[in-house]
């Protein structure tokens, strides 16, 4: 189900099923794929540029693009309230 290359970023955090399902009904592919997302969180706080790479959530700004780097992901997955598709890459 999982990812079986490790993402490039080691801290990366696992996007929860019913959010990679909904990216799915809207047209991501199931793998091989960036997608730039709008998250909103539980208690108002809302990321604009969420990186999602095949599943998991990878950087909080769009310099995870590229390369492979470290980044804390500061909020548990769990908390996402909703997801708008921004860009698939």
């Amino acid at each position: 189900m999982h990812a079986k290359q490790p993402p490039r970023n080691r801290l990366a955090k696992i996007l929860p099923e019913e959010w990679r399902k909904l990216l799915i009904a809207r047209g991501v592919p199931k793998r091989k794929y960036t997608a730039v997302v709008r998250a909103e969180l539980v208690g108002g706080r809302v990321i604009e540029d969420l990186i999602v790479e095949e599943g998991w959530i990878i950087a909080l700004g769009r310099e995870g693009l590229a390369g492979t780097f470290e980044q804390r992901i500061d909020f548990d997955p769990r908390q996402i309230t909703d997801i708008q598709l921004k860009q698939v890459v």
